[in-house]
This record gives C-alpha cells, structure tokens and sequence, in this order.
C-alpha cells in the first residue's frame, strides 16, 4: 500500500472499559433510557488511565466504588453499530465495595445468566462477543 492511499483508511477507534461483576453465575448488566443492555462501563476519556475511567463509569452508572480483582483484563475487538466505529473493549473482573443502585444514567440493574441472554436485547457491541464474558 502506498502512502496516498493510506489517507483513505479510518484510523479511528473507540476504547470501552467494561467491570464484569459475578453474582452466582450471572453478570450485572445495566439499562440505560434505551431498552438494551449493556455491561457497567463506557469511553475512555482524554488523557484518563484505565482502571480510572472503570471506576469513574461505575461510579456514574452504578453509583457504586469497584475493585478490580483480576489484573489481566480481556481485550475484545468489535464494532458499535450506534459510533459506526470499531471498538476495542477492555473488561476487568470487579468486585463491588459498595451496594449498587440505579441512577441518573441507568434505569434498571440486573444480574443477566448466559441461559438468559436470548430474552433481553443487549448493546451492538456485545452481542457478538457477549459469551467470552462468561466464567
């Protein structure tokens, strides 16, 4: 490839951090004003570290500190339909250090198991790659 037509390749990306919190086998999701759901999380922020932006977004959604349990994240390539960019999620496992509850951001928590997942609608990013997250 030459560099001319390097000019015309879209370079642009999103990263998305994503806490992963076990309960019995089930993950926490989190609806937003949409009818889709999504794990607690979201963009990276200019200049923000990652494990800050994890635990700015918990706090935000789930009105809640975290703490991450498991220093090796899993890396996921996909694609938000909604930005129409690629987007590289990063999720930790997490433990809550307080109770969740709903906020300003989110209406409703839930603890979502994997036989569930036919019976909601999740967030384009994560219905491909939804299944890695379960353990």
């Amino acid at each position: 490839m030459t560099m001319p037509e390097l000019k015309h390749i879209r370079a642009a990306y999103r990263v998305s951090v994503k806490g992963l919190i076990y309960e019995d086998g089930k993950l926490l999701f989190v609806r937003e004003r949409s009818d889709t759901w999504d794990l607690p999380g979201g963009g990276l922020e200019h200049g923000e570290g990652i494990a800050e932006a994890l635990r700015r977004e918990c706090r935000e959604e789930l009105g809640a500190e975290i703490e991450i349990t498991n220093a090796a994240p899993i890396i996921i390539p996909t694609w938000s339909k909604k930005f129409d960019i690629p987007v590289l999620i990063i999720a930790y496992q997490v433990r809550l250090v307080s109770p969740p509850t709903t906020t300003p951001d989110v209406s409703e928590l839930r603890y979502i198991g994997a036989d569930e997942l036919g019976q909601v609608k999740l967030d384009s990013t994560l219905s491909a790659v939804i299944d890695q997250f379960y353990i």
